[in-house]
């Protein structure tokens, strides 16, 4: 099936349902990103790998049928070209290896999912739309100061630069010329930026989450 040639077309395959959920509205914000399809199972997976044609896997490490590393190889002999990240609670249990390598560009853990997903998705987008790279969204976890995005963030909670001031302890001033470094690192100003900045907040929702 044939979508929007300058998106990046995506499937998830995850079976916590509500986890999934928020993956795919967050991964629906980014206007280059087009989720094509999402499964709860291998076979589900490998039907919409099969169907879709997709540019990006999302695979969960545990799933009915089998595991993320198995759907990956059968999704790269059905379509080789599709790239593939592997979610998992506990990365730091998983060795890598040049399997694994073969079959994954990334191993994210789900803790952390919503930003570092997202960071490698504009990397992936960035190789395979170089002549658009100028025109992706930069991303402010990656250009900011950590104290320039707190401030990022507490506007995208609706503070204003008096009550960003009284929560961080610092002076209006101080916020304010922050601000005006954030309006020029992000391109950014008035309204836009503080669309930006509740759209930047929304990604990242607080979770708790099973060990799988």
């Amino acid at each position: 099936m044939l979508g929007n040639p300058m998106k990046l077309r995506c499937i998830v395959v995850e079976d916590q349902l509500m986890f999934l959920e928020l993956l795919v509205a967050t991964l629906r914000i980014e206007p280059y990103v087009d989720v094509v399809a999402t499964a709860t199972s291998v076979q589900e997976g490998l039907l919409a790998v099969e169907r879709h044609k997709p540019d990006l896997g999302i695979f969960d490490l545990i799933l009915p049928g089998g595991d993320g590393l198995l759907l990956a190889r059968m999704a790269k002999e059905l379509h080789p070209s599709m790239q593939c990240i592997l979610l998992t609670a506990q990365p730091g249990k998983i060795e890598w290896n040049p399997e694994l390598g073969l079959c994954f560009r990334a191993i994210v853990d789900k803790v952390r999912a919503f930003d570092v997903l997202l960071r490698e998705i504009g990397a992936l987008l960035k190789e395979k739309f170089p002549s658009q790279a100028k025109q992706l969204p930069a991303d402010p976890g990656l250009l900011l100061t950590g104290r320039e995005l707190e401030i990022f963030q507490l506007v995208g909670h609706g503070h204003t630069n008096k009550q960003i001031a009284a929560e961080l302890f610092i002076s209006q001033r101080t916020v304010e010329s922050h601000r005006k470094s954030i309006t020029r690192k992000l391109k950014s100003s008035g309204s836009e930026l503080v669309r930006k900045a509740a759209l930047y907040c929304q990604r990242m929702p607080s979770q708790t989450k099973d060990d799988r």
